[in-house]
């Protein structure tokens, strides 16, 4: 695994410390040695950036961030652009200078606020990541934290029953389906079901397949990648 070829101790990031790697191993193994064009939302100090440049050393690596990235100087193959993830206006910009032709590989590292995640995503995937290309979305599960801006922990009728070796609601939803990060990422299982979804809908709903190849939903992360047609 590409993790193990590197001293994780020289990158300050806590997608190691938070054990991503392991995940991001699996899924982007056939992707080590290709010539990629990467973008990640949310840098903080840019060790990150530094860490997927050296786990795809052929990759071109642009950062964006909400604040100023005055003082970061993360050396070669590294651009960085400040601006909003929920301005399509600046991915836009940052699009056209680096990846006219579109992004291989989009992290969302950002906010973590299921609104801002969402626009992020869907101008992003529709008109800035190649077809096949894959999008990352990390640290989804803050929609279950009360104490997170649009977070939302599981009430009381939540519980886990041993007889079906499963987390049941009763006759509530999970409050946190329904908006935030977790809402978000329901929204792409729709997505990922829209042939279904589309089957015998009303007649002014034309049936469709996926925009998505294929949808991954991982504790913390969630890997799409986007369909060839």
């Amino acid at each position: 695994m590409r993790s193990t070829e590197l001293d994780l101790s020289m990158y300050d990031t806590d997608k190691i410390a938070n054990g991503y790697l392991h995940s991001y191993d699996r899924m982007f193994a056939p992707l080590v040695d290709h010539e990629l064009l990467l973008l990640e939302i949310g840098i903080n100090r840019g060790g990150s950036l530094q860490l997927w440049r050296d786990y795809f050393p052929r990759a071109q690596v642009t950062g964006i961030d909400i604040l100023p990235l005055t003082q970061l100087d993360l050396g070669e193959r590294i651009q960085l652009f400040q601006g909003s993830q929920a301005d399509p206006d600046f991915l836009d910009q940052v699009a056209q200078v680096h990846a006219p032709n579109g992004f291989d590989l989009i992290i969302d590292d950002g906010a973590h606020v299921g609104v801002l995640a969402r626009v992020a995503f869907w101008h992003l995937f529709e008109h800035h990541l190649k077809p096949g290309g894959w999008y990352v979305v990390e640290d989804w599960g803050t929609g279950y934290w009360d104490n997170w801006p649009d977070g939302k922990a599981v009430s009381e009728s939540v519980v886990f029953d041993p007889l079906r070796s499963r987390v049941v609601t009763g006759d509530n939803r999970v409050p946190s389906h329904d908006f935030g990060m977790v809402g978000f990422v329901k929204e792409l299982v729709d997505e990922q079901g829209a042939g279904d979804l589309t089957l015998g809908a009303h007649p002014s709903v034309p049936r469709r397949l996926s925009k998505f190849a294929s949808l991954t939903v991982l504790p913390s992360l969630v890997f799409v990648q986007k369909a060839l047609g």
